[in-house]
């Protein structure tokens, strides 16, 4: 039987490569120098260890299939990889160190080393301009919350016409961390650690090998080749590849356009009479009723009725609960400008039966050819271009979050539930600024039938390639209000026994 070996220092490489690889014995795990496989021909060059491309090492793993996993930081952060991360925002989305930068991590494990670990499901209704359905993802739901430890169910409950109740669950899972000695370990997988992918090398879609750097430029070469390096990284890497091998792409395929990401903004406040909440509640057997003493906080999402309806874009609704006091600033705003309530109100409750709650939304933004990645001027520490981002804010944006709101203002009116102020620069002209967004960088690769508007088809292979795939955020058609790594991992899992169908 082949046994494993890992190897800790220079010297001690060298002594093993000596003495033991010569006879079959060995298989180097932790790829010191590229040199060592260069003149192999693996299956799979799978390049980013995130989430995407962690998941698929590992379930080609369980295949018995062989793969080198290709990551351009180490094993921990290091603050030197931002040189390779900044770019220019021209638009007015977003503050470009938030957008470009500031939620990415070069590093094994990708950015689960720093993610907020909130995870649930994209609706039915999302994929209905998708090549796929909803419930092509499904079969990959269990596998996919066991690599993210997710012990909660997913649910969905109608609130009331429009709206959906739904859950985060929340994962605690590091990638880098869960996974880092179980790859070490692998007879599968082939770790290369602070190795840049510079460029795919071939002609006319057929890819012969790639071009990597680590502490010297070196060829590759594998059967086939995924790209994971997320919704910013993915399209600049291909990008620089078609600038360098015009004779290897399609030149129509509209790599970096429709960047989309999860903008967050506070549309709202209301009171709330506690009593009332719950017995609506009760009264509609409503099952998935918040439980104060465990979190308050509620998630809510539209009905595809009223946003086909309306015409609008979906959300997250993120209902945070909170104490009230009699001089708190809010029920001094309802005061003046509700005082009948307000008296009503103050009469008949004690003021610990009334909850204060902010209204916040994280929302779906429309997928704009105009809204890319491209290569910018200015170069990173290889002279590969960093990128420049075109991100401005459409009407569409502000015009959903008036709805939205507004009806989850009629909710609490028609329902004697409570009242809610809506902030003024939702109904007016002037623009408004975003405070946050989500980090979730999504469709610069989009999966779709046509070159014409997608990069990818349903098995994730890159138009008019016979050997290239692409896993991440940077696949999804549209976005919703979903957080994606749930996604992402569905589907790797689901573009692994596609890759696993190809083995001679």
């Amino acid at each position: 039987m082949p046994f494993t070996i890992i190897v800790e220092t220079q010297g001690l490489r060298k002594f093993i490569r000596k003495n033991f690889q010569k006879f079959g014995y060995l298989k180097l795990v932790i790829i010191d120098n590229l040199s060592q496989i260069s003149n192999k021909n693996f299956f799979s060059i799978i390049i980013g260890s995130g989430p995407a491309g962690l998941t698929l090492a590992l379930e080609l793993e369980k295949k018995k299939i062989n793969s080198v996993l290709i990551e351009a930081g180490s094993n921990e952060y290091n603050a030197k990889e931002l040189r390779f991360m900044e770019g220019n925002l021209i638009g007015n989305s977003y503050n470009s160190h938030t957008a470009i930068s500031a939620g990415r991590l070069r590093q094994f494990g990708g950015t689960s080393g720093h993610w907020g670990g909130a995870c649930n499901l994209f609706d039915k209704n999302d994929f209905k301009e998708w090549p796929i359905k909803k419930t092509d993802l499904e079969p990959y739901i269990l596998k996919a919350k066991k690599i993210l430890n997710l012990k909660h169910k997913f649910f969905k409950e109608n609130l009331s016409e429009n709206f959906n109740i739904y859950n985060l669950v929340f994962s605690k899972v590091r990638f880098g961390d869960k996974y880092f000695n179980h790859v070490k370990k692998s007879k599968f997988i082939y770790l290369s650690l602070n190795t840049v992918f510079i460029n795919f090398n071939g002609n006319n879609g057929y890819i012969e090998s790639i071009t990597c750097y680590k502490k010297r430029y070196i060829n590759l070469k594998a059967n086939y080749y995924i790209l994971n390096c997320g919704g910013i990284e993915n399209p600049r890497l291909l990008l620089w590849s078609q600038f360098k091998k015009p004779e290897l792409f399609n030149h129509r395929l509209p790599i970096g356009n429709f960047f989309m990401d999860h903008p967050y903004h506070r549309v709202g406040e209301a009171v709330i009479i506690r009593d009332k909440f719950f017995s609506y509640f009760k009264n509609n057997n409503i099952v998935n009723t918040p439980i104060f003493s465990c979190s308050k906080s509620m998630y809510l999402s539209m009905n595809p009725n009223f946003l086909k309806q309306k015409k609008i874009l979906n959300s997250g609704i993120y209902i945070n609960f909170s104490d009230i006091k009699i001089n708190d600033d809010f029920l001094n705003q309802l005061r003046c400008a509700a005082p009948k309530y307000f008296r009503k109100l103050t009469d008949t409750k004690k003021i610990n039966d009334i909850n204060h709650i902010s209204i916040d939304l994280v929302q779906e933004e429309p997928a704009l050819y105009e809204n890319k990645i491209v290569l910018g001027k200015n170069l990173d520490p290889l002279n590969i271009p960093l990128v420049e981002m075109y991100a401005s804010k459409s009407e569409k944006l502000k015009n959903s979050a008036a709805e939205i709101i507004n009806e989850f203002a009629n909710f609490l009116l028609n329902n004697d539930i409570g009242r809610a102020a809506i902030k003024e620069y939702v109904f007016n002209k002037n623009d408004y600024e975003i405070h946050a967004v989500g980090g979730h960088h999504i469709g610069t690769t989009r999966i779709g039938e046509s070159v014409k508007d997608s990069v990818v088809d349903k098995n994730l292979k890159v138009h008019g390639f016979k050997n290239l795939f692409i896993g991440g955020s940077s696949i999804f058609r549209t976005g919703g209000h979903c957080h994606p790594t749930h996604t992402i991992v569905q589907f790797a899992l689901r573009l692994s026994d596609h890759l696993s169908k190809l083995v001679i």
